[in-house]
């Protein structure tokens, strides 16, 4: 059985404009990332012939999947990246990479603002690598995003799969993972 992780294309919505920002707009550009366009480009699939195609429902993951695998593709909302919550309630204003690191590193520590979306995230990935995956034990193509494969291929090493080593997996490319 092989799996082959895929990060969706990448977004067309860069970093916002605004040089300071409260936590309503931080929450704002996270809702517009999450529904923004993709650039669609092609994704080589090696000699594989995959079978089943899983995605995550995110508009983004969804149309990459559509544009990579000819087959129907089962998409499902456990892929998703986990949803980041404003750490502060005060009108303050940061500038957008403070509130990127200070999102991440709420995120990392569990902070009580992101504790249940961390720990529903963690579930999915546990459910989706020990429940999903193997059931078929077809060749799978995942389709998703670069949170959600961190921790994904955490989980295939635990298996035993062998695969590519990431940190941030670049986005339409394939990781291909497979038990030896």
């Amino acid at each position: 059985m092989k799996i082959g992780l895929v990060r969706h294309f990448e977004v067309t919505l860069g970093i916002p404009n605004r040089q300071w920002m409260t936590p309503e707009q931080i929450a704002q550009w996270l809702a517009d990332y999450d529904g923004a366009e993709i650039r669609l480009g092609s994704v080589d699939l090696g000699d594989v012939r995959w079978t089943r195609c899983i995605s995550s429902d995110s508009p983004r993951a969804l149309k990459t999947a559509q544009a990579i695998y000819p087959g129907p593709i089962v998409s499902t909302p456990m892929l998703r990246e986990p949803a980041l919550k404003p750490i502060a309630r005060a009108n303050i204003r940061m500038p957008f990479p403070f509130w990127k690191m200070m999102l991440r590193i709420a995120w990392a520590t569990s902070h009580r603002s992101q504790r249940d979306a961390k720990t529903a995230f963690l579930n999915n990935v546990k459910t989706f690598a020990n429940e999903v995956l193997p059931n078929s034990g077809e060749n799978t193509l995942v389709v998703g995003h670069a949170g959600f494969m961190i921790f994904l291929r955490k989980e295939l090493l635990r298996q035993g799969f062998k695969g590519p080593k990431f940190t941030v997996p670049e986005n339409g490319k394939l990781y291909l993972f497979e038990k030896p």
